[in-house]
């Protein structure tokens, strides 16, 4: 009788939580939804011919806005999960929001889940074992793309040959990629001469597109891509969820740091290279 009335406890006790845990997944889609209309006003600023001060002021707002959406949203996604961790339906919510959640969460999250062994979970645990791979310190993950005439090459022809490599993981319809840009132009201009490249690696699906971005916001330096958007190569390799992204490589072709966004990019080249 009492292992009966367990089992039909367990079983009301996974449906509470399942019934919750797609209360969740609900917000957090309605969220998303409002980030996306965001993003989408803000492309309609960054795409016009003249990004006048006015309009960067506005573009600035309304990234301000998203970002700030996003990061809440995520922070609530976080909550939940650490009170439901012994749910078995989380598993869920993390497949669904692998991206938002980012890697280096997960591998924290699942070293203490009790279900993280679950088969559904396993293409995450191959995503965490790579993710350890692309810590500091680590060496260059090597694979070939196109350049922009579609001449292919190799990463370790510009990475662990005595300079400071930053790849840029992009697009030219990512709105957040282009706001970051000029941080990123920036950075190239004032200590390219001191030892300093970029490779960029573009998630466009679309030729035209993906050089025309190029050549408006200046990107003079090495681009590749094979114009597969996230099933790009350079995408699975890295296991990059999200863009912009970027790793930073010291001259022997290991990693320093990742996801360098906003000023931290221009510090840490301050450190390594000096101001």
């Amino acid at each position: 009788m009492k292992k009966f009335l367990f089992l039909i406890l367990t079983a009301f006790s996974l449906n509470v939580s399942a019934q919750e845990l797609q209360a969740v997944s609900d917000s957090v889609d309605h969220s998303l939804s409002i980030i996306r209309d965001k993003q989408d006003e803000l492309m309609i600023y960054l795409r016009a011919q003249e990004l006048t001060p006015e309009r960067r002021a506005v573009a600035d707002s309304i990234a301000r806005t998203y970002m700030q959406l996003y990061s809440q949203t995520t922070d609530y996604l976080k909550q939940q999960l650490e009170s439901h961790r012994e749910s078995p339906e989380c598993a869920s919510l993390i497949n669904k929001y692998q991206r938002m959640l980012g890697l280096d969460y997960l591998e924290e999250y699942m070293d203490t889940y009790p279900h993280a062994a679950l088969p559904e979970l396993e293409e995450l645990r191959q995503q965490i074992a790579i993710n350890k791979r692309l810590k500091p310190g680590s060496e260059l993950i090597d694979f070939e793309l196109p350049d922009e005439v579609g001449v292919k090459h190799h990463l370790s022809e510009y990475i662990g040959h005595g300079r400071y490599v930053l790849v840029d993981f992009w697009a030219s319809w990512c709105g957040p990629c282009i706001q970051e840009l000029p941080n990123v132009v920036a950075a190239y201009e004032r200590f390219h001469e001191r030892g300093f490249d970029i490779v960029g690696l573009s998630f466009d699906t679309n030729r035209q597109s993906w050089l025309k971005a190029v050549a408006k916001h200046s990107m003079t330096w090495t681009q590749l891509s094979d114009l597969k958007g996230w099933e790009s190569l350079a995408a699975k390799t890295y296991n990059v969820r999200a863009i912009p992204f970027t790793i930073l490589f010291d001259p022997d072709g290991k990693i320093v740091d990742s996801n360098l966004r906003g000023e931290a990019l221009s510090h840490k080249l301050e450190e390594l290279i000096g101001k």
